[in-house]
């Protein structure tokens, strides 16, 4: 169920009438994988970055009838759970350069946007503009760490030992995660570098810098001008532990989408652990997509295969405290909102006092889905 139709996504009304309405008839369908009664068409989704393996699980759902447009950069095809077509099509937009706002501002403009990559962090800061409701969390643990040259450091294990041994931390900005780590005594105010471009910095500079464990150390190991072996910590392992990657929705139209995410969640969840089980696939879409888009990012089959057995190795993907793959754990939540408030409020952001429920709901996942 393949439309290619570029209008079909261009405006809010065109969106949420089919939704508001399908959700009144979805009892008469028997077929649980038939989402064309329950869900307006196209599903989209609108990623936080370029394709990568960190989205796999939503990839995955992509039919074989897929196409690229590289001007939009966006891949669309029909929405295929385990082979069968569900009735309704899934476009999937990248992030960074192809959109003009933050990710949580773009789904409040564009109606037609169903779900939104938007980490606890990010869902905070803008609770009180733009609320939105995380309801499947496709990793547990956060990817993004702080990253150095592990030759020139062997004994820094930490990023409070490499913090004693380098002259600057560098990092996108002033980052909230930033102002924990220095709150927590773990990094020297003077040693944070907040202009970092998200280059390759190890190989002209002796510093540690912020990055992703599913990425950067394959690219260093991998440079032209030689291989460098980097060492790093998780900010999850420091106590920041945001949830990165939730699938979150407009809050304001939990109603009208709820028949939707009943039948779409599970399928999700389901989807991440088929591609954490078998990949190559979803990556060759990946791989494709981005080779359209045709820009400063890359991507290659064993970049993604390196991405795909870090998520598993360092429990990036992982079912948590719970059996329950996917799902929220009020308490981490709580705890991370105790940390995480005063900070953003410090930093002039107007934050309301909230809770775990007010952020994060487990109503749509099965409980039974599990990673085995």
């Amino acid at each position: 169920a393949c439309s290619n139709n570029d209008d079909a996504a261009s405006t809010a009304s065109d969106a949420t009438t089919p939704a508001e309405t399908a959700t009144t008839v979805g009892a008469e369908q028997p077929d649980p994988n038939d989402l064309s009664q329950v869900c307006f068409s196209p599903i989209v989704v609108q990623t936080d970055w370029f394709p990568q393996a960190e989205h796999g699980g939503i990839y995955e759902l992509l039919g074989d009838d897929y196409q690229v447009d590289a001007e939009r950069g966006a891949t669309t095809g029909s929405l295929v759970f385990r082979g069968v077509d569900t009735g309704v099509d899934l476009e999937i937009r990248a992030g960074g350069p192809f959109i003009e706002s933050p990710v949580v501002t773009e789904m409040f403009l564009d109606g037609s946007i169903m779900f939104g990559y938007v980490g606890t962090d990010v869902a905070l800061s803008r609770q009180a503009e733009t609320p939105t409701l995380a309801v499947f969390n496709a990793l547990s643990v956060n990817p993004q760490v702080i990253m150095w040259n592990a030759e020139k450091h062997p004994a820094a294990t930490t990023i409070a030992d490499i913090a004693r041994e380098v002259p600057a931390i560098s990092v996108f900005g002033d980052r909230p995660f930033m102002r924990f780590l220095v709150g927590e005594g773990v990094v020297p105010a003077e040693k944070v570098d907040g202009n970092y471009k998200g280059n390759l910095l190890l190989a002209t500079d002796d510093v540690a810098h912020q990055g992703f464990a599913t990425s950067e150390p394959y690219r260093y190991l991998n440079l032209d001008s030689g291989p460098i072996t980097v060492a790093y910590q998780l900010l999850h392992d420091t106590g920041w532990t945001s949830y990165p990657q939730n699938l979150a929705i407009n809050k304001l139209r939990l109603d009208a989408l709820r028949g939707c995410l009943t039948k779409l969640v599970p399928m999700m969840q389901h989807a991440q652990l088929d591609y954490i089980a078998d990949s190559a696939r979803t990556n060759a879409i990946i791989i494709a997509a981005v080779k359209a888009f045709d820009t400063y990012w890359t991507q290659d089959e064993s970049l993604t295969s390196y991405a795909v057995s870090t998520m598993l190795s360092l429990g990036i993907v992982a079912n948590g405290e719970t059996p329950t793959f996917g799902d929220f754990e009020s308490p981490r939540i709580d705890d991370f909102i105790a940390k995480a408030i005063p900070i953003l409020r410090a930093q002039g952001v107007e934050v309301p006092d909230l809770t775990a429920a007010d952020v994060a709901t487990n109503e749509f996942l099965d409980p039974t889905i599990s990673l085995p």
